[in-house]
């Protein structure tokens, strides 16, 4: 029974999936130029031209950027950085689901270091899988029917971004609460001596929560993509 993108499949994957489709039949041009490797290296790596690299994984990160997924799908032109990001987010199996990211090993070696090649999942049939993969076939955009034997794993963008997004609701926002000095007798008249006493416990508390409050106001939330060794074959 072939497993095809469904009703259950959320929105976001749905909408990477099509765009991907409507990537099928993409070539490479002169010199193996792609608009997925220019990007990149004009928008994710600078050091380095990437518009000739071996560009598989570059397509699908193309395509998460267009869409605006780039924090939980990740931004890759090295597989195997790729691989280990989803390891790290706990979002890696060897489950083939539709909208999941597939990891090849073209040697066999079934590890992450040896990663060369990846897609994504558009329908599961059995042991076989359906994908969309880029700098297949003489260097197209092809849509590819495939034994596991090569798989390393896979990667699930989805379960990264249930994640983000359950943290997002739980991290505070904003910093609340208020502070008060409470005087042991407060019918005692105030003189100068009392006066200056409370200025003294006073002056450092309101100093420490102004500190405070400076500091937090330069903490700020980022994702770093983390930077790629070099393009792999795929």
């Amino acid at each position: 029974m072939t497993s095809e993108p469904s009703s259950e499949l959320s929105s976001e994957l749905k909408n990477m999936i099509s765009l991907l489709k409507s990537q099928l039949g993409y070539g490479e041009q002169g010199g193996g130029y792609t608009k997925y490797g220019d990007w990149y290296g004009k928008t994710v790596e600078f050091d380095s031209d990437y518009s000739a690299q071996p560009w598989c994984d570059m397509l699908l990160s193309w395509a998460a950027h267009r869409l605006g997924y780039d924090k939980w799908f990740g931004q890759f032109a090295y597989t195997p950085n790729h691989a280990q990001w989803f390891v790290d987010h706990d979002a890696w199996g060897d489950t083939p689901e539709v909208g999941a990211v597939v990891f090849y090993d073209w040697s066999g070696s079934g590890t992450v270091d040896g990663i060369d090649h990846v897609g994504m999942v558009v329908a599961v049939d059995g042991g076989t899988i359906r994908t969309i993969e880029g700098n297949v076939d003489g260097g197209h955009v092809r849509e590819k029917t495939r034994e596991q034997t090569y798989v390393v794993g896979y990667g699930y963008p989805e379960k990264v971004k249930l994640a983000m997004d359950a943290s997002a609701k739980t991290s505070p926002t904003s910093l609340t609460g208020t502070a008060s000095v409470t005087l042991a007798a407060a019918e005692t008249p105030l003189t100068a001596t009392t006066s200056a006493g409370l200025a003294g416990v006073l002056l450092p508390v309101l100093l420490a929560v102004l500190v405070l409050a400076a500091l937090l106001g330069t903490v700020r939330h980022s994702v770093r993509r983390p930077r790629a060794e070099r393009p792999t074959a795929g």
